[in-house]
């Protein structure tokens, strides 16, 4: 689906445009994307330890600006995963443990939340000064700002507090911080139907399907196989032999995707038909690269 044009200025609401900015005759020579721009835009190569470098640093600013003014936020600090993006794209481990994560969407208990070291922090504080900590991490009610994608996507964000203050040290202004997260991933997935009208895609989904009958199954397609449970799950609703059936089927799936490298060709082919987006929308996934490699520096 194309991004959907936007005007410039839509009083209280923010709208994502190349508004203010001129397309040269040398930027539209010169629109074949880098290897740096083809990470952010399909989220692999360099993106994993730079996401994970920048979430590091931003939760690092929040903790100094919440112990400005007063209390206590425990700054996270995680280590970037050594796996490659085939591993983090199949991800074996969460499969063999919770197949596509379905049954805990339908399950009648909720997952236990609010376990992790802030979480107990805030829930330690009285009512009073809970919400003043809210606020000061995340600004009040009528900080609220929109942003608009295509598609009718619109994303929320506050403007004020210490994670704003956060984000707007890294990236800048909250506007790019907003569409790093958001516009790249629009884009990649507008190129979903052509990776599926590709020869090697349908070729691969042949091999697919081959191996899933191998071990019992006619699937037609991974997707097909998640929408098939997740019809199970609301019929049946969730229920241990059908949780087990999600995660034989999960697996299933990701051993033979592994032995086919079925993300690996999908990732190869996202990238290749990338070259042939827009002109505008590679200019703008251009300037948003430029912001996130600085963001990035600013990290270290």
């Amino acid at each position: 689906m194309r991004l959907a044009p936007l005007a410039c200025s839509v009083a209280g609401v923010l709208a994502l445009t190349a508004c203010g900015t001129s397309t040269t005759g040398s930027d539209v020579t010169s629109t074949q994307l880098t290897s740096t721009e083809l990470d952010l835009l399909t989220r692999s190569g360099t993106f994993a330890r730079i996401s994970v470098d920048l979430a590091n640093a931003e939760s690092k600013l929040i903790s100094i600006c919440m112990a400005a003014k007063g209390f206590r936020y425990r700054a996270e600090s995680a280590d970037p995963a050594a796996e490659s993006d085939e591993e983090r794209s199949l991800n074996m481990n969460e499969r063999r443990t919770r197949g596509y994560g379905l049954a805990s969407q339908y399950a009648s208990e909720k997952e236990s939340v609010g376990t992790a070291p802030n979480d107990a922090y805030l829930a330690g504080l009285s009512k009073k000064k809970a919400d003043a900590y809210m606020k000061t991490l995340r600004g009040g009610a009528t900080d609220f700002r929109e942003m608009r994608f295509g598609g009718g996507r619109n994303i929320t964000f506050s403007a004020r507090g210490c994670e704003a203050e956060s984000r707007t040290s890294l990236y800048g202004s909250l506007d790019d911080w907003v569409s790093i997260a958001y516009f790249p991933q629009n884009l990649n997935s507008e190129l979903s139907s052509r990776v599926e009208k590709s020869p090697k895609y349908r070729s691969a989904m042949n091999d697919w399907r081959t191996c899933m009958r191998g071990k019992g199954y006619t699937y037609t397609s991974p997707d097909t196989a998640y929408e098939q449970l997740k019809d199970d799950y609301r019929t049946q609703g969730a229920n241990s032999a059908l949780r087990e059936r999600e995660i034989a089927v999960a697996v299933a799936d990701g051993n033979c995707g592994a032995e086919l490298h079925i993300p690996t060709t999908v990732l190869t082919l996202r990238r290749s038909h990338a070259q042939s987006l827009p002109i505008s929308d590679k200019l703008q996934l251009r300037r948003l690269t430029a912001i996130w490699m600085a963001a990035a520096d600013r990290a270290q």
